[in-house]
C-alpha cells in the first residue's frame, strides 16, 4: 500500500506517531507464565521441554525515535528425558530464542531529513533486514515480517539439560506500530530408530 501526500501531511503523521511512541513512559518489567509440554516417543522415551523464568523489561529507546523499540529479556529452557526407551539416545540438543514480528516496515522512510534502516539487534549481534531510507515527500508502507532469532543451542550429554539467558538486550529499528515477541524452547533427540523434536511457545507480548 502506497500513501502519498504533502510534506505538511507527512510531518503531521510523524508527529502523531512520535507522540504515541514516546508516551510509553519509563521501564516496565513483565514476568511471563511458564509453559511446558511432554510427549512419549515411538521408542518409549518421555521428552519434556519447559519454558520458564521469562521476563521482559521495556525501556524507552535511547535514540528517542518512534521507529525503535528497546528492552531486556530473560528466558530459560529446561529439558528432561525419562523412561526406559527401546533404543539408546545417540544425540540431542536444547535451544531457545524468540520470534519477532514488526507490523509495518518503514524502510523507505518519511521526509524528516533522517535515514532510517530497519534491523533487529539481539545483544551484540545485528540481524539486518536490508535497505535504507529514501528522503522524499512520500511514505511507503510494506507488510511487516516475522523473524526467528535463536539465542543459544546446547548439545545434550545426559537426560537433563538447560539454557539460561538473563537480561539480553533486544532492539528493533525501522518499525512503525506494534512490535511483538514470542519465546520458544525446543528439544531434539536422535535414536537408531527415530528422530523427535518437541517445542513449546510463550504467549505473544509487545515490546
Amino acid at each position: 500500500m502506497r500513501i502519498r501526500g504533502t510534506k505538511a501531511g507527512l510531518f503531521g503523521l510523524l508527529t502523531c506517531v512520535m507522540v504515541s511512541a514516546m508516551g510509553s513512559g519509563t521501564a516496565a518489567a513483565e514476568p511471563l507464565a511458564d509453559k511446558s509440554r511432554e510427549v512419549t516417543t515411538d521408542d518409549g522415551w518421555q521428552m519434556r521441554i519447559t519454558k520458564t523464568d521469562e521476563n521482559l523489561d521495556r525501556y524507552p529507546n535511547l535514540a528517542a525515535t518512534p521507529f525503535t523499540r528497546e528492552g531486556f529479556v530473560s528466558l530459560k529452557a529446561v529439558t528432561d528425558i525419562d523412561g526406559m526407551g527401546t533404543a539408546p539416545v545417540n544425540a540431542g540438543t536444547i535451544s531457545l530464542g524468540y520470534q519477532i514480528g514488526c507490523q509495518v516496515d518503514v524502510t523507505n522512510g518519511i521526509t524528516i531529513g533522517l535515514a532510517i534502516g530497519p534491523s533487529i539487534s539481539i545483544g551484540l549481534t545485528n540481524f539486518g533486514v536490508g535497505g535504507s531510507a529514501s528522503i522524499s515527500p512520500s511514505v511507503t508502507l510494506k507488510p511487516g515480517t516475522i523473524t526467528t532469532i535463536p539465542f543459544a543451542t546446547k548439545p545434550l550429554t545426559g537426560r537433563h539439560g538447560s539454557i539460561t539467558s538473563d537480561q539480553v538486550h533486544i532492539k528493533i529499528d525501522g518499525c512503525m506500530g506494534p512490535v511483538s515477541l514470542r519465546s520458544y524452547a525446543q528439544v531434539n533427540i536422535t535414536t537408531p530408530t527415530a528422530d523427535n523434536s518437541l517445542a513449546v511457545y510463550g504467549d505473544p507480548i509487545y515490546l
